[in-house]
């Protein structure tokens, strides 16, 4: 019973400061990102907080081919903050933020087949995403450069 409760109040703990957290937070992820990756241009673009929403676009171009991904950074009713996949242009699948500091955000779906989680961290212009399965064993990264949008 002792557990059960000290496993509670440190849950409660948690919750409580993610949910102080606001999107003004994650304004380090703002900007225009690009990057090379085994003859892959990479190049994603995250909008400043505006309207409870940070919006993103991927893109992957290669050769005469590309893929795209569009993203949101959200509030929900109950205070979470969310990630929103859409690949390709179908329907989102929800990732809600399970860490923040000052240069990083993760965020889970546990549910979800693969990624079950997806990491941003900022080093100086360098920006890293990663997705994972829960236990970090299988896993894919990216990073990208600070770059003047022209």
């Amino acid at each position: 019973m002792k557990k059960l409760l000290l496993f509670l109040v440190l849950s409660l703990g948690t919750s409580t400061s993610l949910m102080s957290q606001s999107l003004q937070d994650l304004n380090w992820i703002t900007g225009y990102w690009t990057g090379n990756t085994q003859g892959v241009d990479m190049e994603e673009l995250w909008t400043p907080v505006s309207g409870n929403m940070i919006l993103g676009v991927h893109r992957d171009v290669f050769g005469e081919n590309s893929a795209y991904e569009f993203l949101r950074i959200t509030i929900k009713k109950d205070g979470s903050i969310v990630y929103l996949a859409s690949p390709s242009g179908k329907e989102p699948t929800e990732f809600t933020l399970s860490e923040l500091t000052s240069n990083k955000a993760v965020f889970e779906n546990l549910s979800h087949d693969f990624p079950q989680r997806i990491i941003y961290s900022r080093s100086g212009d360098q920006l890293t995403a990663r997705i994972e399965d829960e236990n970090g064993e299988k896993g894919m990264q990216w990073t990208w450069t600070k770059t003047d949008l022209e």
